[in-house]
């Protein structure tokens, strides 16, 4: 099942590989650049960074997934942050984490729609514990939630979607499901 990016993608990869050719300590540096073009870090990339830079790709995977903003998959155009802290917890963050899942069709093990419109984080804490419970899509917070009130949130932003279905074909999104 091997990709095939886009020309314009590989023109791109190629001008990062010549500008950081050789230098190890730019791995993080190559990474955020890969993932700026395609979304996140697509596996057909893992080779030739790893021959560019001088890096096995043990190293390479290490990195990837230590640092929590790297992707290993293509995500959603938008981020849905459920904070699952204590004090959120014992508000009900469980019952509102089920039912964005359940709204978003997501089953168990996946993180991105369908669609790619949405991706679910669940977070350790979002630092807005006087709120609790909350979620964040994208940058916007949501606080002192019911899971009724986290279904209407999605349902605006589905909404919203469903009225612009052009800007989803030839978005960020789309780009990022034609890079598969």
């Amino acid at each position: 099942m091997a990709q095939e990016p886009p020309a314009e993608a590989l023109d791109k990869l190629q001008e990062i590989f010549k500008e950081h050719e050789g230098n190890r300590g730019h791995l993080l540096i190559v990474l955020q650049k890969i993932q700026a073009i395609y979304g996140y870090v697509p596996p057909f990339t893992f080779e030739p960074v790893s021959q560019v830079l001088g890096v096995t790709k043990s190293e390479l995977y290490g990195v990837l997934t230590f640092y929590n903003r790297f992707h290993l998959a293509p995500r959603g155009k938008h981020t849905i942050r459920a904070c699952r802290g204590t004090a959120c917890h014992f508000k009900g963050a469980p019952s509102i984490i089920e039912t964005i899942k359940a709204q978003l069709k997501l089953p168990p093990g996946k993180e991105t729609t369908e669609d790619f419109l949405f991706s679910l984080e669940e977070v350790a804490c979002l630092g807005a514990c006087g709120i609790s419970p909350v979620m964040a899509v994208d940058e916007e917070t949501f606080g002192n939630l019911t899971p009724a009130r986290a279904g209407e949130v999605l349902s605006q932003y589905q909404a919203q979607a469903a009225q612009q279905p052009a800007a989803g074909a030839s978005g960020e999104a789309g780009e990022k499901q034609e890079a598969n």
